[in-house]
């Protein structure tokens, strides 16, 4: 039997994250936060000393290889940090163990362009991380909301979508978060504009939000889910429907049906 070994936040939301992309921004906020644990090399003269880092210094943190090149082992926990090592049979007085603020961490790496693994080979599962979003979680632009305007205004005709025909890896993590928060009151996705020419798979889908009330985090929290779940297989654009003009919202109904309606949301 495995060695019990404490679940903290950031392992639940590691975990929370290998079922969905919905969890993608509580995993986000939780890596941003509090100490990470990483690998050094033994030196049993420096055994439980002060690890200080000083302009010019090399980075303290052991890198592995993966398939596509070199990776930091981070982790959530000294806990987890020796679960992996038990894990991949290393042998004692191999490495040693050290922590810094996370941030600070994740500002290293990102400065000099190496990717992060965290809790590799831990029971949590584990997350590989870039290097560009780990500079964007240390400087914090990665959870900072961007405001709710969505992109230049025009009029075109989408298509409507047969729900047997929905990115199903995109709207199941939408889906899951915006049930979550009452804010959400109902959501559509639409195919390319009438006219485009057609292909096996669109290219881009266009998603329509009912929020009332607006509101900045959430909606950066959607962008994030919608960012994670496409994964670079074809474009979102996103938009915001007029929730206080009830005479276009009902309109909208009647023209296509949303994938999401909150349950106590009367429609106008």
């Amino acid at each position: 039997m495995a060695d019990f070994v404490p679940s903290n936040a950031l392992d639940r939301a590691i975990t929370a994250l290998q079922r969905s992309d919905s969890a993608t921004p509580e995993f986000y906020r939780q890596l941003a936060e509090g100490d990470i644990w990483f690998l050094v090399a033994y030196h049993p003269e420096v055994e439980d000393a002060v690890l200080e880092l000083k302009n010019g210094s090399q980075l303290p943190f052991i890198r592995i290889k993966d398939s596509e090149g070199q990776v930091v082992p981070l982790f959530s926990s000294e806990a987890r940090l020796n679960e992996s090592l038990k894990a991949g049979k290393v042998a004692p007085k191999t490495f040693s163990v050290a922590s810094m603020p996370a941030k600070l961490a994740l500002q290293l790496l990102g400065r000099v362009g190496i990717r992060a693994v965290v809790n590799r080979a831990c029971a949590t599962g584990s997350i590989t991380i870039p290097a560009n979003l780990m500079t964007a979680l240390a400087d914090g632009t990665a959870l900072k909301p961007k405001g709710m305007a969505t992109g230049e205004s025009r009029n075109v005709t989408l298509t409507v979508l047969n729900p047997a025909d929905y990115p199903t890896n995109l709207i199941q993590p939408v889906f899951e978060l915006i049930r979550k928060h009452k804010n959400f009151r109902a959501a559509w996705i639409f195919g390319p504009p009438v006219g485009t020419a057609p292909t096996p798979k669109p290219t881009v889908y266009y998603l329509l939000l009912l929020m009332d009330p607006r509101d900045e985090v959430l909606f950066h929290d959607f962008n994030m889910v919608v960012q994670a779940a496409r994964a670079g297989a074809f474009d979102v654009e996103m938009s915001l429907a007029d929730e206080k003009d009830k005479v276009a919202v009902a309109s909208l109904f009647k023209q296509a049906a949303p994938f999401y309606v909150a349950a106590d949301y009367q429609q106008p």
